[in-house]
C-alpha cells in the first residue's frame, strides 16, 4: 500500500510544471512514508435489512425432511425520528496493527474495551486484523454514542419460528413474535494469525469482544404459552437501573454493559469423536456477564386469555469457560 502511494506521489510530481517543482525539496523515505501512509479504513453505513424467510432442512437427493423456518426478519435502527429514519447507523473501522508498538490494544483504536461499556482490553499482535463496529453518531462531547438497533422477527404475521413438514401440509408455530431494541456499546472482532481454540495454527481464529444492553424485549413463546414484555439486560450490578431507566435514550447503560467474550476457530471435537474430516467448528464462550429484569411474564390460558404471573430479576448472571464443538454427522 505504501509503495503504491509513493509511486503515485512521485508520478504526480513528475507531471507537474517545472516552475511548480522549483520550490519542492527532497523528502526522506521515512518522511515519505509518514506522508502517504494509511492509518486504517472506515466504512460508514446506514442500512435496513429484511428477509422474508430463512429455511433450514436436512433434506438430501433421496430423503426429504421437515424444515425449521425463521420468518419475516428485519434489522434496523431505533431512531425513527432521526435524520436517517429507521436505518442502522454504524462505522466499521478496519485496522492492521503495525507491530511497531510493543503492545497495541483495543483502546488504542477507539474501543470501549476496559471501560464499564466494554469487555477486556485485549492485546493486538503484528499480523492481526481488527474490525471494530461503532456508531458514527456522536454526543455533545464529540464521543461516539452506542449503536441503536432494532431486531424484529415474525412481523405482523406472528410466525417468527415455525416447524414445517417435508410436504408443507402441516406446520407448528413455536415462537410467534420477537421484537428487541438493543444498544451496542462495543463490537470488536479480532482475526488472529494463531489459533486460540487449539486447532491447526495455520487456520487462524477469531476473538469477539462485545458490550451491549437490551432496552426492551417483547416475545411470545407459543410452544409454552409464555410471553415476555419489556425484558431488559445490561451489565452486572445494574438491576436497580434496569428497573427504573427511561426507554430509548440509552439510560439502560447507566450501570454498564452486558459483556460477551468468545473465540471461534477450527478444532477437535470435545468428546474426541472422529468427525467427517477430523475438524469441527469450535465456539468457546470465555465470559458472559449481565443482570436481567423481566417485569412482566405472561402465561396464557386455554381460552386465549393471558395473565401475568409476576416479575423476575436476575443479578450477576455469569457464564464462563464454556466450550462448544459443532460438526455434521454422516
Amino acid at each position: 500500500m505504501k509503495g503504491l502511494n509513493k509511486l503515485a506521489l512521485a508520478t504526480a510530481v513528475a507531471a507537474a510544471p517545472f516552475a511548480a517543482q522549483a520550490e519542492l525539496t527532497a523528502m526522506s523515505d521515512q518522511a515519505m512514508g509518514d506522508t502517504t501512509g494509511q492509518a486504517g479504513v472506515t466504512i460508514e453505513l446506514s442500512t435496513q435489512v429484511s428477509m422474508d424467510q430463512i429455511e433450514y432442512s436436512q433434506s438430501t437427493d433421496t430423503d426429504a425432511t421437515g424444515s425449521l423456518l425463521v420468518n419475516n426478519l428485519s434489522i434496523g435502527g431505533m431512531d425513527s425520528g432521526g435524520p436517517f429514519g429507521e436505518g442502522l447507523d454504524v462505522a466499521i473501522n478496519v485496522d492492521l496493527p503495525s507491530g511497531a508498538a510493543e503492545e497495541d490494544s483495543l483502546t488504542d483504536f477507539g474501543s470501549k474495551a476496559g471501560t464499564p461499556l466494554g469487555g477486556d482490553d485485549l492485546t493486538l499482535n503484528d499480523g492481526d486484523a481488527l474490525i471494530s463496529v461503532q456508531s458514527y453518531q456522536v454526543d455533545g462531547d464529540g464521543d461516539s454514542v452506542p449503536v441503536d438497533m432494532n431486531l424484529n422477527i415474525g412481523g405482523t404475521d406472528n410466525n417468527a419460528l415455525q416447524l414445517e413438514s417435508s410436504d408443507g401440509d402441516s406446520s407448528a408455530t413455536l415462537v410467534s413474535s420477537i421484537d428487541m431494541d438493543v444498544f451496542l456499546s462495543q463490537l470488536d472482532i479480532i482475526a488472529r494469525t494463531d489459533n486460540v481454540v487449539g486447532g491447526d495454527s495455520s487456520s487462524g481464529s477469531l476473538e469477539i469482544e462485545a458490550g451491549f444492553a437490551i432496552d426492551n424485549l417483547d416475545a411470545e413463546f407459543d410452544v409454552a404459552a409464555v410471553g415476555l414484555e419489556g425484558m431488559r439486560m445490561a451489565g452486572a450490578g445494574s438491576l436497580s437501573i434496569l428497573k427504573g431507566a427511561g426507554q430509548g435514550n440509552g439510560d439502560v447503560l447507566g450501570g454498564g454493559a452486558a459483556v460477551v467474550s468468545m473465540d471461534i476457530g477450527q478444532g477437535e471435537a470435545l468428546s474426541g469423536t472422529d468427525t467427517a474430516n477430523g475438524e469441527t467448528l469450535r465456539v468457546n464462550l470465555d465470559n458472559f456477564q449481565a443482570d436481567v429484569w423481566m417485569p412482566t411474564i405472561n402465561v396464557g390460558g386455554g381460552d386465549g386469555t393471558t395473565a401475568s404471573i409476576g416479575s423476575v430479576g436476575i443479578s450477576n448472571l455469569q457464564v464462563s469457560n464454556t466450550e462448544m464443538a459443532i460438526y455434521g454427522r454422516e
